[in-house]
């Protein structure tokens, strides 16, 4: 009832405001514009013969004037008589017009909310709603809004590389893109690109690798499975790597060894990184498949405390933003290798302050490869050397800086 009641309301008011000019007088309309302008002219010759009659004017200054404004007034009669004169309504049709809109303005409104409305829905109150559907719905679509424009520029990030195929970072840029939108198949395709055109590197066979288990629906291939073996050949505390690899053998039935794996991987993992609740969830649901007490199998293998660093690299190993992807879609190649050069003098600077980071000064190194630093690799594995006796196992981070030093040919 308060619905119709308020809908009746702003009828009226719309009414109101369409009636209102109508039902003016005809003699309080303003005229019309040429019967207005012809008035003004015939003003202004009188006032010409009485500024003549004053002396303020010469006769032939008042000629002069009287020509222009009967030319004036000459112009107006034209116009006047070939456009079309309006003229009032009569009292009786104007009454008629009132008449119709009062009655058909309301009906139309009624007859289109039927066709368009849904009157037959009930009330919904605020405690009724689904509300966290509600909020879903709209992250949902704002997140197919993110992913469209993400992928036309990564589109057009594709179209640069393809003239650039050696370029390490844009490859692995434009697939880490394509990953988080789950385009997994043009993903993998870059990170192929990436491996064919560059050195051997555990990021980008872990990268290619996973993008096979992902099109597969978690399930690891031998050929995804013999990527990550290369993975972990160079790197044997890659986290992809420990984690797909502990997935395959779950997959093959080896349970005990699975666990064993995850659970030398959450040794080397932060607290702070993002996939500790991932590799947690499968602890525990493998731990109780095995009748194992996952909270003691969980609190005997910690993960390491927080740092900066760790922090800092979460950050990095982040999704690129549409405001990265299209800075770098509108790179020309020699601006594409003047910011990698920036990112990689940041990687440095940072390492100057955590020099005990030993992934660090390998992945700098293998960047200052790729941009052919040749010096600058050297000093990179020196700084590498210095972490590596600092690490809890020294002997296996020497044995990941000899691996290094075979993967650049030194």
């Amino acid at each position: 009832m308060i619905f119709w009641a308020i809908i009746g309301t702003l009828t009226a008011l719309s009414l109101l405001v369409l009636i209102k000019p109508l039902a003016r007088k005809a003699e309080t309309a303003p005229a019309d514009t040429a019967e207005s302008d012809l008035a003004v002219y015939k003003d202004q010759l009188k006032e010409i013969d009485k500024d003549l009659k004053a002396g303020n004017i010469a006769e032939a200054q008042a000629e002069i004037a009287r020509i222009e404004i009967q030319r004036r007034i000459l112009n107006t009669d034209q116009e006047q008589s070939a456009s079309t004169i309006g003229h009032p309504l009569s009292p009786n049709a104007m009454k008629g017009l009132l008449g119709s809109l009062i009655v058909i303005f309301p009906i139309a409104g009624l007859v289109l909310y039927m066709y368009l409305g849904q009157p037959g829905i009930p009330g919904m109150p605020l405690a009724e709603r689904d509300i966290a559907s509600e909020r879903m719905a709209i992250a949902q679509q704002q997140n197919n809004q993110r992913n469209t424009e993400m992928m036309a520029l990564a589109q057009k990030l594709q179209t640069r590389l393809e003239n650039d195929p050696q370029n390490l970072e844009g490859w692995m840029l434009l697939g880490s893109t394509y990953a988080e939108i789950g385009q997994f198949p043009r993903a993998e395709k870059a990170f192929r690109q990436a491996m064919e055109n560059n050195p051997p590197n555990p990021m980008i066979y872990s990268a290619v690798a996973e993008m096979m288990v992902a099109q597969a629906e978690g399930q690891v291939s031998s050929e995804a499975l013999e990527l990550f073996r290369k993975t972990l050949e160079l790197d044997p505390r890659d986290p992809r790597g420990l984690f797909y690899s502990g997935l395959a053998l779950t997959q093959a039935g080896a349970n005990e060894d699975a666990l064993k794996l995850w659970l030398t991987l959450r040794t080397y993992t932060s607290a702070a990184d993002p996939w500790l609740q991932v590799l947690d969830a499968q602890i525990v649901g493998l731990a109780n498949l095995e009748k194992m007490n996952p909270e003691k199998l969980i609190a005997s293998y910690p993960a390491q405390e927080p740092t900066e660093t760790t922090e800092q690299q979460n950050e990095a190993q982040s999704g690129p933003s549409p405001e990265d992807m299209a800075a770098a879609a509108e790179l020309s190649a020699e601006e594409r290798t003047e910011m990698i050069n920036g990112m990689v003098e940041r990687l440095a600077d940072r390492l100057s302050e955590t020099p005990d980071d030993l992934q660090g000064w390998i992945q700098l190194a293998r960047s200052y490869h790729t941009l052919d630093r040749s010096s600058d690799v050297l000093e990179a594995l020196k700084n590498a050397e210095l972490a590596a006796e600092k690490q809890p196992d020294a002997e296996e981070a020497r044995g990941q800086i000899q691996k290094l030093k075979q993967e650049l040919g030194l």
